[in-house]
C-alpha cells in the first residue's frame, strides 16, 4: 500500500468532514429560521426518525434527528472532498447541493414513503430546502477551496509565521479578496508563487486590479491601473 497515498486520502476525507460539518451548520440555521418563521415546522430530519423509530422517547428522537442531520452532512462532505477531481470552487459546491437534494428529496426519501417527491411536496418546505441544500453546497465548495488553496499558497519572506516558523498561510489567504482567491484555486504552484505576490499588493492598496501576461517561458503580474479592483485580466505578449 502506498502510505503517501493513503495519508493524502485520510488527509481529504478529515478535511471533507470538517467542511461538512461547517456546512451543516449553516444549512442549520437556515433551518431554524424557517421554523421560527412558519415556512416549515416539521424538518426532515425529525421524519425520518419519527418513520423508522417510531417508539424512541420524544427526547430522544429530537436528539437522534440533530445527530442524524449533522452526520448526513459531514459524510456528504467526505464523499465530496473525496470524489471531486478538480480545485473546491464555490460553484461545484451548490452544483453538489443540488445534486444531494436530488437524491434525497426526489429520490431515497419519496422511495421509502418518508417525503412526497419535491415536486409534489408543500411548497414551503421543498423550496427551503432546496435553499438549504443550495447553502450546503456553496459553503462546502468555498470551505474545501480555501483550506486547498491555504496549502498551495507558497511561503514567503513576508509571512506572518507561527512559533516552529512554519507560514501561517490561512493568514495570507484571509488577505486576498474572493475574487483572487477564486482566481487562484484552479492554478499550479509555480504560478500561484509567481502571481499571488502582486494580487497580495493589488488587495493591500485595494485601488487597481491585476493584469496577468502569459510570456514566452513563464507568466507576469502586474498592478494595473487599467483594471478595476479586484479583478484579474489575462493577455497573452
Amino acid at each position: 500500500m502506498d502510505t503517501h497515498r493513503s495519508e493524502l486520502t485520510s488527509e481529504t476525507v478529515v478535511g471533507g468532514g470538517l467542511a461538512g460539518l461547517v456546512a451543516t451548520a449553516a444549512m442549520s440555521a437556515l433551518l431554524v429560521a424557517a421554523d421560527v418563521t412558519g415556512v416549515m415546522n416539521y424538518e426532515p430530519p425529525r421524519k425520518i426518525i419519527d418513520k423508522f423509530f417510531p417508539r424512541f422517547p420524544l427526547p430522544l428522537r429530537d436528539a437522534a434527528a440533530v445527530l442524524a442531520h449533522f452526520g448526513y452532512g459531514v459524510a456528504g462532505g467526505c464523499l465530496y472532498a473525496v470524489a471531486r477531481r478538480k480545485q473546491s470552487t464555490r460553484a461545484a459546491g451548490i452544483a453538489y447541493g443540488v445534486f444531494v437534494w436530488v437524491v434525497g428529496y426526489e429520490g431515497w426519501l419519496p422511495a421509502m414513503g418518508i417525503l412526497p417527491p419535491a415536486h409534489r411536496d408543500k411548497t414551503g418546505r421543498a423550496l427551503t430546502m432546496l435553499a438549504a441544500h443550495l447553502l450546503y453546497g456553496a459553503v462546502l465548495g468555498n470551505v474545501l477551496g480555501r483550506r486547498a488553496l491555504a496549502e498551495r499558497v507558497p511561503a514567503k519572506p513576508g509571512d506572518v509565521s507561527g512559533p516552529s516558523g512554519n507560514v501561517d498561510r490561512h493568514d495570507l489567504l484571509s488577505r486576498l479578496p474572493e475574487s483572487y482567491v477564486a482566481y487562484l484555486s484552479d492554478k499550479d504552484p509555480a504560478f500561484t508563487a509567481t502571481v499571488s505576490p502582486v494580487l497580495e499588493q493589488s488587495a493591500a492598496t485595494q485601488e487597481h486590479g491585476v493584469h496577468v501576461r502569459f510570456v514566452p517561458g513563464g507568466v507576469q503580474a502586474l498592478v494595473d491601473p487599467a483594471v478595476p479592483y479586484p479583478q484579474v485580466t489575462e493577455g497573452v505578449d
